[in-house]
């Protein structure tokens, strides 16, 4: 991937505003406005630099715990244990209704590294007979290394000709500003799967000589629309950032012409983004 340097960014906007050099807080604000329009691009499709494909294995977890038989005679909530499974660490709680039986458990911690479905009892709380069954959903952790994950399957996509995609769904993962995990709803097992995904935008600082060059003009511009827009200019910063969005759509007709194939685009107008494909 080609790469420009940051401070090269800075010296062609500072040649665009028209003055001799930027003050601190300037340059900061402008590095600021070179990521935030970085991550923009970043963000807009799969680019050959930002997208990987690897295989995994998955970690089967305890999703949820459904109670079978309330038992009876429970004064307070009874404790929560798992057994078996092969997995460590879930955790649950119990609740009871008035008439001293169990009627709910929540999941205080899902677990890890189950290879079947655990066994659920339950101990004290005064009374007996409570029954309930796990149920096991299978979850990818990235942490903090992926962004957005764009297709799950169980074989490997470019050595076949048959894939067999998995249905998924990108959820939170705590400590992170991207989603670091997947949930395989329809899906319990631990044989390796193949992720194709979106690394995260990685931010750069003013000494960084890394940036990618396809977003650089793209970035400077809207840099530039955005130094207006703080300046009280802000007809002429739409004007601007209509011409950035021209220059990174541009860079996207190209990539489509690069690989000869249609992809997820999103086109932004004046601070509205809407996914279509082009």
């Amino acid at each position: 991937m080609r790469q420009v340097a940051v401070s090269t960014m800075l010296t062609n906007l500072v040649s665009m505003v028209g003055v001799d050099s930027f003050l601190t807080a300037e340059s900061t604000a402008a590095v600021r406005s070179f990521n935030r329009f970085g991550k923009l691009a970043w963000d807009r499709t799969s680019w050959p630099f930002n997208s990987r494909l690897t295989q995994v294995i998955p970690d089967v977890r305890v999703r949820s715990v459904q109670v079978g038989s309330g038992g009876s005679g429970y004064t307070s909530a009874p404790t929560v244990s798992f057994s078996g499974g092969g997995g460590s660490s879930a955790a649950a709680t119990a609740t009871i209704n008035n008439d001293g039986q169990v009627n709910g458990v929540a999941v205080t911690n899902n677990g890890t590294g189950f290879t079947g479905t655990p066994t659920i009892s339950f101990s004290g709380g005064g009374g007996s007979g409570a029954t309930a069954t796990a149920s096991m959903l299978t979850y990818i952790d990235f942490g903090t290394t992926i962004s957005e994950i764009f297709r799950v399957t169980e074989n490997d996509p470019y050595g076949t000709n048959t894939t067999n995609d998995l249905a998924f769904k990108n959820i939170y993962a705590s400590g992170s500003s991207d989603y670091g995990e997947a949930v395989l709803p329809d899906r319990s097992s631990t044989s390796p799967v193949w992720v194709y995904y979106r690394a995260p935008f990685p931010e750069y600082a003013s000494g960084a000589s890394d940036f990618p060059y396809v977003f650089s003009e793209y970035s400077v511009v809207g840099a530039y629309g955005d130094w207006l827009q703080a300046d009280g200019q802000t007809d002429k910063a739409q004007v601007i950032y209509q011409q950035a969005e021209s220059i990174i759509l541009q860079e996207l007709d190209k990539l489509e012409r690069q690989e000869g194939q249609t992809q997820p685009i999103q086109f932004i107008t004046y601070g509205t983004t809407a996914a279509t494909s082009a």
